[in-house]
């Protein structure tokens, strides 16, 4: 494979066949790949640390170097064989959990223990809304206690009983095991400081160590002599930081990256490429979305719920589906993912919201609102235009149609709304920090394995970054979490659809272009976001 960013000679070493490969398997030597794949161009990686992941280009490097507690699967359900966990009892019913960890080791052969996930949580107090995963699962503020009675248990006790499926896939599955024996000598400042050294990260228990980081170019990792889940089939695996579509796919024409995000207006001329297949993927587990900023006091009139209900009223999903992703996604008109279906309220598995593509509904709500015909076209309240920009990531094809799309939409039912490109770091730097710099941004949203929404919707929490609070949704986002079964999860779900705290958009099933000798694509790539680089093998030519 490819070595163009390493100095040595890429030289097929025979090695042991996977049991799904053929008998001409081949040591890969070297994988190169972008960030994003499966879910959209990517960005460069900014931290390795679990703790203080923002995005999911950054999380995925971070996973490959720490091995989860519990590996959720495609269909959110926990894989026991590949999780550091071997077992998690409730033994009253949702309020205490019993976890036995199985045997591993940290790649200097020290065993991973339960004082390394009490070490996790005690960073998570102290870091505080620093911690990226904050108010997420109910973590750290729903735990009473965590002790470890041996090396090998834990046991939590939380403040009251909740839904137990949701604390264990939303909540535990935070825990991961964190090098205390490494890591303790440093302060939580220099931890902090230290999260993109690669000189910090001597110690992990994953699949991949990290061995460098050229910034602004790639990140180079190699094989975990140590790890103890399945062998690699590869000396060298690199995350090469493409910024757009478009150079995804000419970097996989010139033998540059091993596979690529297909850019959806180039699917035909890269499925005819000699020496390439396409791979098409499910659907990442979340959604594109217009995030209405409420915060912004240029942009208060988002506040009003019958001007989010117009907008997701006046935007015709299905042209976005046709015009942007060239037919490949899916209508999304609340915060459930319909693949897997798993986690569909009754209404939503049989297609009814309360919003859709209707712009005689759209200008009805906007009249209620109190707005009317402006000169130029544009409604105005009070002497004030209905318009505001919208801010997205710059270079990405795909988030610059479906802008356009709604802009055309909008104008069409009276509202202006600019665009603007901006670099994807700025834009994510904005978005989280600096609420008065923008008023609308086009992203896309990957969820937790159980989607209740504490963290994106519930007021207050960690990712609710346009200041949404709705005292209702807090209720029916704590009964989803509170209360066991479903029931819970099926009327926040709907409310949501009705409240639109964001703009929920289409989510795109992506295709990857794939060199023709690359294998086990699939199984590498889960839809919550996390790589099994183990999956990976070559085949000889």
């Amino acid at each position: 494979m490819i070595c163009r960013l390493l100095a040595a000679a890429c030289v097929l070493a025979l090695m042991a066949v996977p049991p799904s490969a053929r008998a001409d398997t081949t040591d890969c030597h070297t994988i190169v790949v972008p960030p994003g794949l499966g879910i959209g161009p990517g960005a460069d990686i900014t931290s390795f640390n679990p703790l203080f992941l923002t995005s999911l280009y950054n999380q995925q490097a971070a996973w490959l170097m720490f091995e989860q507690l519990i590996w959720i699967n495609r269909y959110h359900e926990i894989d026991w064989s590949r999780s550091i966990a071997k077992s998690i009892t409730t033994p009253d019913g949702g309020r205490t959990y019993d976890i036995t960890l199985r045997p591993w080791k940290w790649s200097d052969g020290t065993p991973v223990t339960s004082a390394d996930v009490l070490y996790t949580y005690k960073l998570i107090k102290a870091y505080g809304k620093n911690y990226s995963g904050y108010g997420a699962g109910g973590i750290p503020m729903l735990i009473r206690s965590m002790s470890a009675p041996d090396a090998q248990h834990i046991r939590i006790v939380l403040k009251r009983a909740v839904n137990s499926r949701w604390f264990v896939l939303n909540g535990i599955s935070q825990l991961m095991p964190l090098p205390e024996h490494a890591w303790a000598r440093y302060s939580t400042n220099e931890i902090w400081e230290r999260q993109s050294d690669p000189a910090f990260f001597t110690v992990d228990d994953g699949p991949l160590k990290l061995i460098k980081l050229a910034v602004g170019q790639y990140a180079e990792f190699i094989p975990n002599p140590l790890y103890g889940g399945g062998a690699m089939h590869f000396k060298h695996f690199i995350i090469k930081f493409v910024n757009t579509e478009g150079e995804e796919l000419q970097a996989v024409e010139a033998d540059e990256l091993d596979m690529g995000n297909i850019p959806f207006d180039l699917y035909d001329k890269a499925a005819s490429l000699p020496g390439m297949r396409v791979v098409s993927l499910p659907p990442a587990y979340g959604w594109q979305e217009l995030i209405p900023n409420l915060a912004n006091r240029t942009s208060r009139f988002f506040a009003d719920v019958r001007v989010r209900q117009a907008i997701a009223d006046a935007i015709d999903q299905r042209e976005i589906i046709e015009t942007a992703m060239h037919g490949l996604g899916v209508e999304t008109h609340n915060p459930v993912p319909s693949y897997p279906a798993v986690f569909l309220s009754p209404s939503a598995r049989a297609g009814q919201f309360p919003v859709g593509y209707d712009p005689v509904k759209a200008k009805a709500l906007l009249a209620a609102a109190g707005f009317s015909d402006g000169p130029d076209g544009i409604l105005q309240r009070n002497g004030h235009r209905l318009a505001f920009t919208l801010k997205i990531p710059a270079g990405q094809p795909l988030r610059i149609e479906i802008a356009e799309v709604i802009q055309q939409n909008l104008r069409a039912v009276g509202i202006e709304m600019k665009v603007q490109q901006v670099e994807f770091n700025q834009l994510l730097a904005e978005m989280v920090s600096l609420p008065q710099t923008w008023q609308a941004i086009l992203v896309a949203e990957n969820l937790a394995a159980y989607p209740s929404g504490e963290d994106l919707f519930k007021t207050g929490g960690y990712m609710n970054n346009n200041g949404y609070s709705n005292r209702k949704m807090d209720n029916l986002i704590d009964d989803s979490t509170d209360q066991p079964g479903l029931e819970g999860l099926f009327a926040y779900q709907d409310y949501a659809a009705e409240q639109q705290p964001v703009i929920f958009l289409p989510n795109e099933e992506y295709s990857v272009l794939v060199q023709k000798d690359l294998h086990g694509i699939k199984k590498f790539m889960n839809p919550l976001g996390m790589w099994a680089p183990e999956k990976l093998y070559c085949t000889t030519p």
